[in-house]
């Protein structure tokens, strides 16, 4: 019988080598992200005395290319007194947001369209550039890593295409590749 003497920090040299291995699949599943992530889009006024305030509110709105502007739902009160007036007259909000993946665009209500000078503002590479990762920490059993993406309504954009998840696509690819390298 063979007898099989175990040095001490094993569990960590395993851990390292595990960790190396680890840290090369989350750097694949971020190249993978960047590679499928939508661009980005800033909604952009005048800003000036004419511009309306649904879209003074909307100014600068930062969101991902995949996923509509919101705009707060307005609605014109003439001036007057009674249940339907307003004594000012004017635009007041209601519960609630117009959609839209540009300005102008036609699923707007015409209020939110007709005279707009607003502009789409495109950053391509914008969302790719919030992806990171961390380096690959041993616990326990377990050797673990991060890969996240911080930019605004981005879990949004995650499930806004019809074929969903750019993110979970990019996990899915690149565990496959993990397997078919194993082999």
């Amino acid at each position: 019988m063979a007898r099989v003497r175990l040095t001490s920090g094993l569990t960590q040299k395993i851990a390292a080598l595990v960790a190396s291995r680890v840290d090369e699949v989350a750097d694949e599943v971020a190249s993978n992200a960047r590679a499928g992530a939508p661009d980005g889009k800033v909604w952009q006024t005048d800003a000036d005395e004419q511009v309306r305030p649904s879209h003074a509110e909307a100014h600068g709105q930062l969101i991902p290319d995949n996923v509509p502007f919101r705009l707060p739902r307005m609605q014109y009160v003439n001036k007057g007194r009674g249940r339907n007036a307003n004594p000012a007259g004017g635009w007041t909000k209601l519960p609630g947001w117009d959609l839209g993946d540009r300005p102008r665009d036609e699923q707007l209500p015409f209020h939110q369209v007709v005279n707009c000078r607003c502009r789409k503002i495109d950053l391509p590479g914008a969302v790719a550039a919030t992806v990171t990762t961390s380096p690959a920490r041993p616990s326990g059993r377990t050797v673990a890593a991060s890969v996240s993406v911080a930019f605004p309504r981005v879990a949004e954009s995650e499930y806004a295409d019809q074929d969903g998840g750019w993110f979970n696509a990019a996990a899915r690819q690149a565990a496959a590749a993990h397997r078919a390298r194993r082999r």
